[in-house]
């Protein structure tokens, strides 16, 4: 074991200082241009050339252990499934360009867990990811003139995934221990906070503000000296707060109010009369759940194939029993309902097998160890795979490719710190064992 964290020769241990450095500065561009950077500089290209050191050290090393199979195993089910669901129901090498990243993303995840990153790549990457993205925001909205803005993707990622980088900055202030909680970091943290808040509310997206309460009651269990009574109050309050606004939003905001309005008449008419609407965002989202779930329904294990759901809509349009406008989407909208559809109840198996596996494995390290390395990874770690999910119920689960590649390295990258943090506390606890920093 010791072998994996203090190389035994001058050159092995030069190579591992350089990669280390790397590693520290893929990280950190990773998060600093997590939805401004796009190129040579963005997530996808750091995410290929980690994961290049990764396959290269997986084949050199020859010392993948326990922990990493287990690893494997959740990054790789939903690609495996999606490879064996189109061996029986139709194939498009095309539909595993998505979950196929996730085989870049364990090798991502080993290449840091065998070299380690320090954890202030990671915080102050995620600081200035958010200072970007409101930079990004600002000049959309005030010089281009943008309604909403989108950075270089769509809307709604962005304004998720900057809302996600302001919560990632509050992280590391809920971890780091009050002492060591300086007046430049404190100060950072609430800019990072604000400017990650402002890009999300310019995008006008609503679906993370929904979900917001939530990832604020999972940083609540990064706070060490939190009790759980004040946790139950603060998550009740949260949740009031949203009912009221919610209950007020239809009266200060006129398109929330005409979007109710769609959606009441969408539910209580049928899938034909649905087909001949004009249908809001939130009555289009109906109306596709409906016809996803009829496709369940009609194949309810193995769905209607990954790669068929294209000719399912078009058969649909045809048939009188599907919106026109909504035909020509690539997805329904919603993570489970389009899982549910494509791949049926197994592939909704593989979902929830990789989801749940990842969030047990960072909450387990969150509430277990007293690291404040340890429960910086996971509690970042467990906010990622949380948002990713839940973001999910109103969009799908793999976005286009720039939202993918973000997925894929917001994911890894605190997987893999978390292993090699875990190992080295593991060989410094032994007898006689010089102690390792992060």
């Amino acid at each position: 074991m010791n072998a994996v964290l203090t190389p035994t020769s001058p050159r092995s241990a030069d190579t591992h200082r350089a990669l280390r450095v790397f590693c520290d500065f893929a990280v950190w561009l990773t998060f600093a241009g997590l939805v401004s950077l796009r190129g040579a500089g963005s997530p996808g290209t750091m995410a290929a050339l980690l994961a290049i050191v990764g396959l290269a050290l997986l084949v050199y090393r020859k010392d993948a252990d326990r922990s990493d199979l287990k690893m494997a195993a959740l990054f790789l089910v939903l690609p495996v499934h999606d490879v064996l669901n189109m061996a029986l129901t139709g194939w498009d090498p095309g539909m595993l360009d998505k979950s196929g990243r996730l085989v870049l993303g364990f090798l991502v995840y080993f290449a840091i867990s065998r070299t380690g990153i320090h954890a202030r790549s990671l915080r102050w990457g995620v600081i200035v990811g958010c200072v970007a993205a409101a930079a990004l925001a600002a000049y959309q909205a005030q010089v281009l003139g943008l309604e909403r803005v989108s950075g270089f993707m769509n809307a709604i990622p962005f304004g998720n995934d900057a809302l996600l980088l302001g919560f990632l900055a509050l992280a590391a202030w809920v971890v780091t221990p009050t002492a060591e909680r300086t007046p430049l970091f404190q100060t950072c943290t609430l800019i990072a906070l604000g400017c990650g808040i402002y890009a999300s509310y310019a995008s006008g997206t609503r679906g993370g503000w929904v979900v917001a309460p939530v990832l604020i009651w999972i940083l609540s269990l990064g706070a060490r000296d939190m009790r759980r009574s004040l946790r139950t109050g603060v998550t009740i309050g949260i949740l009031s707060l949203l009912i009221i606004g919610l209950g007020l939003l239809p009266v200060l905001n006129e398109r929330t109010a005409d979007e109710l309005n769609n959606v009441m008449a969408v539910l209580t008419t049928t899938k034909e009369d649905a087909a001949s609407m004009t249908l809001s965002s939130i009555g289009t989202r109906l109306h596709l759940y409906r016809v996803g779930f009829d496709a369940f329904m009609s194949r309810p294990v193995l769905g209607i194939g990954v790669a068929n759901l294209g000719d399912y809509l078009a058969a649909s349009a045809q048939t009188g029993t599907l919106n026109p406008a909504a035909a020509h989407f690539t997805h329904l909208h919603s993570g489970i309902v389009d899982t549910l559809a494509r791949g049926g109840l197994l592939g909704l198996a593989a979902l929830a097998y990789f989801v749940i596996g990842l969030a047990r494995h960072f909450h387990r390290a969150l509430v277990t160890s007293g690291d404040d390395h340890v429960r910086y990874f996971a509690l970042t770690g467990l906010l990622c795979i949380s948002a990713a999910f839940l973001f999910s119920l109103s969009n799908v689960f793999f976005p286009a490719i720039v939202g993918t590649n973000i997925l894929i390295m917001t994911l890894a990258v605190p997987a893999g710190a978390l292993a090699f943090r875990t190992r080295q506390l593991r060989c410094t606890d032994r007898p006689g064992a010089k102690k390792g920093s992060v």
